[in-house]
């Protein structure tokens, strides 16, 4: 599932990408310095719901992705087997050795888990609700060189372009016979070999055309460029920034002095 910029009206599309993303910093920072299951939870408790309020059901989904099942298996799994503390569950014996499942890894799985699918859905919901190209425009009026900006620019708009162009490969090979879906190191090399040059020689024709097209308007002619599309910062923007800003300095401070509201219950 590739989660891509979906134009619409909520007050997550309305707000400025830079005040979006300081709100994005100020959360996953809250995320990994609050050390309770309890408290990351929560937290993925209310951007589900987020998500959800703002009618972006579609993205909340990246949660039930396999990607990211089986990694918040897997985190659960390891913290589980390979943490000693706590009260022993489950002994699962082995011919050499026994594993042992504890309670205090089985939380610590839990939380860990539910802080990776958390931070992977903030993500998805700035995605979907920040257009690539106001991104790099805000940005680029804050001080960064619009040259730097245009090659992030480039980036956001060819990753789609040459995914589709990837399936477009692999289903030419399949038509052809070619067995790409079994999974063994030669069947893998196979399918690299066979779909890695087709999408290189595209990517090679599409920078002669864009070269093209960057000369005929005279790129990187002028130091400082100028914009077409109005920056909007609104009062919600500075008092979203304000308050990300703040709660990071109070988290950091906190996690400084070591306070103990950062310490939560597990559960």
């Amino acid at each position: 599932m590739i989660i891509s910029y979906s134009k619409g009206d909520t007050p997550l599309h309305r707000l400025n990408p830079l005040s979006k993303l300081a709100a994005v910093f100020a959360a996953c920072t809250a995320l990994f310095l609050f050390a309770g299951a309890v408290y990351v939870l929560c937290g993925l408790a209310v951007v589900l719901g987020l998500a959800y309020f703002m009618g972006l059901g579609n993205v909340a989904a990246v949660v039930r992705t396999r990607f990211a099942s089986i990694l918040g298996l897997w985190l659960i799994f390891a913290n589980a087997v390979f943490t000693s503390q706590g009260r022993v569950l489950l002994v699962v014996p082995l011919y050499f050795f026994h594993i042992k499942v504890t309670d205090w890894g089985l939380l610590l799985g839990i939380m860990y888990a539910a802080r990776f699918l958390t931070v992977f859905l903030i993500g998805a919901l700035f995605i979907a609700t920040t257009e690539p190209a106001a991104l790099v425009y805000s940005l680029m009026r804050r001080g960064l060189p619009y040259r730097y900006g245009f090659l992030l620019v480039l980036m956001l708009r060819f990753v789609p372009v040459f995914e589709r162009e990837r399936k477009t490969v692999s289903d030419a090979q399949k038509m052809r016979g070619l067995e790409i879906d079994k999974r063994s190191l030669k069947k893998l090399y196979r399918s690299l070999r066979f779909t890695l040059v087709p999408l290189i020689v595209s990517a090679l024709s599409k920078v002669d055309s864009l070269v093209i097209s960057m000369e005929g308007r005279a790129f990187g002619f002028k130091p400082i460029r100028t914009f077409t599309i109005e920056d909007r910062y609104s009062t919600q923007d500075r008092i979203l920034t304000a308050a990300s800003l703040a709660a990071v300095a109070v988290l950091l401070a906190g996690r400084a002095f070591g306070w103990r509201f950062l310490r939560g219950p597990m559960f």
